[in-house]
């Protein structure tokens, strides 16, 4: 037995004689649902190493999801430093020939974790980070009309309860300067007479009082083992060469805790601690205070769908045999209602002659439906939008999918299409952009501007930032013949670069269907807001509720994906936000949903937020979908109706919600089984159309809902 063995021998010795078997009792430690207890390292398969070979005592941490074994763990106790670190030291001598060093740490500069949990105990520090890192921004974002002040105090707020991403230049701060000790330990060995086998063992004692504000030290302890990989070797590499991959490592690691040095170490520090106890855990995090910005999150409540109103079927009409044979295949993008009881339909198709976007007219001619055609392309029509006035279809799209985007307006009237060709600064990037029509009834085009690396580096370091979101409106009106139609630039707004930093999913501003005189209004990750159309400052900016992912208590940041694009009623005085929530049924889940909740479903809906006092009048759900497929207002906001796509039973599903009263008061049933794509309110109000895979359905409404375009006003509709 050469002295390494002989060391390991000794070792488990030694813990068997302690007591420390495969039964010994666990211990909680301070993260919440997990312990920890001493196993054998042989009874884990994957593990392969000295330990395992050795059938060495290792800790183990116990979790809900099972065993794990520890690669390190934290040790902390309230002693002063110059008591703790002594007794480890001299208990490791014990434990073999160790080499060791000791070093002052800055508070800058904590490891391990342990900056993280300085800073959930120090809102002086946080503040002096916030004070000197976050504020003159937010002070410049202010005056440049990227921020609000109501936002700039909300995300001092945040900066202040920050606790990660600290900024490298922490150090220059004074409340920084301050020191602390700290020893570093290490032990090498090998095994066998190759001494291929080998560990490192490392022990290192923390003095951590700066974070609690009285005596405390902490020791983090860990091994790496490293072995050779048996699935290695020249001839089987060879063998299985692959020119795209570098093969399998001749070397294998583990990260272990061995049983000898952590009880060793925790009856050293507990003999230290005059009483105290010695707290154990799988990393430093476990003692940080979790900020609380709960008063920051709009609160909600979902309004479910009423069971017991007046239910209406849907009237179904086959709009796929209207343009061709049922052999072709459709895949349907919008549906848009004409005044005089028309509708208008886009769809991407294929047939004998290939793939291609399409747009039709549909009318009713005694009480038979006939389609017209009005535009085939190659890329595009995915959005129709029609004048305030109802004398205008707009739609983009191009002749092949290698042509650029046109611009096509169809009269209503005449029944007359003309095409524009877009002259665009050299501001816009191409085909990312997306549109909407202004409130001359025109499109506006919102897109995103970014320098180039090269003015990057010639900025200014006081500026904002390098992106913008930028507004192209029509140099002149569109000629009645089509043509080339030049774009100015109309508006930029730098608060884009204010969602660049610590934001949650896409984080591009985007606009809102909304056709204000003097602003449009936009969606990005904490909200909407008012921009002025002119120069593209931000006017109010009124926070959202949570829209995608879990609720979450400090964040509700982040824009929901497959949603509709979000919709507003000027008349009205509303703007309605898509969700899609994972959702877990606590208790608090609205009653006489679609069967029972289970853990992470996705439920949907929308947020629909009143602009006269910015709050959240009523989160209006659809129910349990994966997506929110379309939404739709009456003319003058009285009625938004917004679908997608059902679990249970499958087929379109559509609720109807009055926004003065928040509740629905019809039921909407269809027969269909298809999917849904897009809602229409007529301009009438009499009637609600929706565009599925195949069929149209249409709901005739009571005449107490009837809510008719006037001067002035005209329904609108979004799809995702």
């Amino acid at each position: 037995m050469n002295a390494s063995f002989a060391r390991i021998a000794t070792g488990l010795m030694a813990i068997t004689s302690l007591g420390f078997g495969r039964t010994t009792h666990a211990q909680s430690t301070a993260v919440e649902g997990t312990n920890w207890k001493i196993e054998s390292a042989a009874l884990f398969p994957s593990d392969l190493g000295p330990a395992a070979k050795a059938n060495e005592p290792i800790l183990v941490w116990s979790t809900k999801d099972g065993e794990k074994i520890a690669s390190e763990v934290h040790l902390l106790v309230e002693a002063p430093y110059d008591r703790a670190q002594p007794a480890v030291q001299k208990a490791l001598a014990m434990l073999g020939a160790f080499t060791s060093d000791s070093e002052n740490v800055s508070l800058a500069y904590q490891a391990d974790g342990w900056s993280e949990v300085l800073l959930s105990r120090r809102p002086d520090l946080r503040n002096a980070l916030a004070t000197r890192f976050e504020e003159p921004r937010l002070q410049l974002a202010v005056k440049e009309g990227a921020l609000t002040p109501d936002e700039m105090e909300q995300r001092l707020a945040r900066a202040r309860a920050r606790v990660e991403s600290v900024p490298q230049d922490r150090g220059t701060i004074d409340a920084f300067h301050v020191t602390y000790p700290s020893y570093y330990a290490q032990q090498e060995r090998s095994y066998g007479l190759t001494g291929k086998r080998s560990s490192k063992l490392f022990v290192r004692v923390f003095d951590v009082s700066a974070a609690f504000g009285h005596p405390a030290t902490s020791v983090r302890i860990s091994r790496v083992d490293s072995y050779p990989n048996p699935k290695y070797g020249l001839l089987k590499n060879w063998r299985n060469f692959n020119v795209l991959s570098t093969g399998p490592s001749p070397t294998l690691s583990d990260g272990v805790v061995p049983a000898t040095v952590f009880e060793t170490v925790r009856s050293a520090l507990a003999s230290a601690a005059d009483g105290h106890a010695v707290s154990v855990a799988p990393t430093p995090t476990a003692w940080a205070i979790p900020a609380d910005l709960t008063a920051q999150v709009p609160a909600f409540t979902l309004a479910a769908p009423s069971s017991d109103k007046p239910a209406l079927e849907a009237q179904t009409i086959r709009w796929d045999t209207l343009i061709g044979t049922e052999r072709d295949l459709r895949y349907p993008h919008d549906l848009l209602t004409l005044p005089d009881g028309d509708l208008m339909l886009s769809a991407e198709t294929s047939d004998d002659s290939g793939w291609s976007q399409r747009v039709w007219r549909l009318h009713d001619a005694n009480g038979e439906w006939k389609a017209e055609n009005v535009w085939r392309g190659g890329n595009g029509a995915r959005q129709l939008a029609l004048s305030a006035d109802g004398h205008t279809v707009w739609f983009s799209g191009s002749a092949t999918r290698d042509d650029a985007t046109q611009m096509h307006a169809y009269d209503v009237a005449t029944r007359r299409l003309t095409s524009f060709t877009l002259s665009l600064p050299d501001t816009a990037r191409g085909r990312d952009w997306h549109w909407e029509l202004a409130d001359d009834q025109w499109p506006a085009i919102f897109d995103h501007q970014s320098a180039s690396l090269f003015e990057r580096d010639k900025a200014n370091a006081s500026k904002l930032g390098d992106e913008q979101l930028i507004v192209l409106r029509p140099a002149t009106p569109p000629s009645a013949t089509g043509g080339t139609w030049p774009f100015r630039l109309a508006a930029s707004s730098v608060r884009q670069s204010m969602m660049n930093v610590r934001m949650k999913g896409n984080t591009y501003i985007w606009p809102i269907r909304w056709r204000g005189a003097k602003t449009f209004w936009t969606e990005d990750q904490l909200g909407i807001a008012e921009l002025d159309a002119a120069n593209g400052r931000v006017l109010r900016a009124l926070p959202l509720p949570q829209r995608a992912g879990t609720p979450d208590r400090n964040d509700a940041s982040g824009v929901a994906p497959w949603v509709p694009t979000p919709l507003g009623s000027p008349e009205a005085g509303w703007i309605a936000s898509g969700f899609v929530l994972m959702l877990t049924d606590d208790g608090s889940m609205p009653p006489k949903l679609d069967g029972d909740a289970n853990r992470n479903d996705r439920f949907v809906g929308m947020h629909v937020v009143d602009l006269k006092d910015g709050h959240v009048h009523l989160s209006a759900l659809l129910g349990r979908a994966d997506t929110l497929q379309a939404a739709a207002r009456s003319a003058n906001g009285r009625l938004l109706a917004i679908g997608s796509n059902g679990i249970k039973p499958r087929g379109p599903k559509v609720a109807l919600w009055d926004i003065a009263k928040a509740q629905t008061p019809v039921q909407l049933s269809t027969s269909a089984r298809g999917e849904l794509h897009a809602l229409a309110f007529s301009w009438n109000g009499a009637e609600l159309w929706a565009l599925g895979s195949r069929e149209l359905l249409h709901w005739q409404l009571p005449d107490a809902l009837k809510d008719a375009a006037a001067r002035g006003s005209f329904p609108d509709q979004s799809h995702d």
